[in-house]
């Protein structure tokens, strides 16, 4: 296995991924944290009795990570550690995933925000499994309808998704309600595809309308940043976000920062894909509401 320099910083992502993981994988997350680069010389055995757990809860906890096995976070480990040695950004930017304290400025603050915001959308591009990505574009763009459904804080990601995937001329509609999307799921089969948001991948709604349309066949995708989470199990394709949620900010911005840069991911693949066909349909677009747009006329 070789390393690749170019993976997002796993120390980081660990740090952003924290609340998330149980007390056990927690621990674990928490001892690696202390020294990364210590961590990364461990054997699997090794990093359990420094964590308090056991082999195979370090199995688990490489699986929430996205890993695909202890020698794979060792390497990860290692990388992370090379960048903090050579002065890269991550070490200055692990600063900036503190909470806000009491006593901060607000500068202080304000630079927490901005950089918890920022990094949560550079981080989610960054991890995004190029592969399941491709798979969903091809589900969407084959699809007969499309159910795009999220609540309280993700429903903004699915309503953004839903009129993105409509401009991409697919069938998509966003429903708001729990009844109205078990509704809309029951009528679904092998030819329609659920889109649905949780950042911890624990709403139950969000999980029990993945449930059910998987159980009539359709595809079912989860954007979450959690992959071991009931809405991960329950989908046929997890995307995953990096975002951490500053204290005073649960739903905040920086969750959906990350579901808005996924979707913005899946709507430019989708128009990629058919070049010719989206340029027309954004020209046509453009000319149907030019008129409703002051100074909106092109320069030819």
């Amino acid at each position: 296995m070789t390393i690749d320099t170019a993976a997002p910083d796993l120390v980081e992502l660990i740090a952003i991924r924290l609340d998330s993981l149980s007390a056990a994988e927690r621990a674990i997350a928490e001892s690696i944290l202390q020294d990364p680069a210590a961590a990364s010389e461990k054997s699997i055995g090794q990093l359990a009795i420094a964590s308090g757990s056991s082999e195979a809860t370090v199995t688990r906890f490489c699986r929430s990570m996205g890993l695909r096995g202890y020698s794979h976070l060792r390497l990860r480990l290692a990388v992370s550690a090379e960048r903090r040695r050579g002065g890269d950004e991550p070490e200055a930017g692990m600063a900036m995933l503190g909470d806000i304290d009491p006593g901060d400025p607000i500068p202080e603050i304000i630079r927490k925000i901005s950089y918890a915001d920022t990094r949560a959308v550079e981080l989610t591009l960054a991890q995004l499994d190029i592969e399941v990505l491709t798979d969903v574009v091809g589900k969407l763009a084959a699809a007969r309808r499309i159910l795009t459904f999220g609540v309280a804080a993700s429903a903004t990601a699915a309503i953004d998704a839903a009129a993105k995937l409509t401009l991409s001329d697919c069938a998509a509609t966003v429903v708001h309600d729990i009844h109205g999307a078990l509704m809309t799921t029951s009528l679904f089969g092998d030819r329609d595809v659920v889109l649905a948001f949780s950042h911890s991948g624990r709403a139950k709604e969000v999980v029990d309308v993945l449930t059910a349309a998987r159980l009539r066949g359709a595809y079912t995708v989860a954007v979450t940043s959690d992959p071991a989470s009931p809405a991960a199990r329950n989908a046929d394709a997890v995307l995953l976000t990096a975002a951490r949620e500053l204290r005073f900010r649960s739903g905040g911005v920086a969750s959906r920062m990350a579901q808005l840069a996924v979707v913005d991911a899946l709507f430019v693949m989708l128009a990629h894909g058919r070049f010719d066909a989206a340029v027309d349909a954004a020209d046509k677009m453009h000319d149907a509401v030019s008129g409703h747009v002051i100074g909106s006329e092109r320069v030819k």
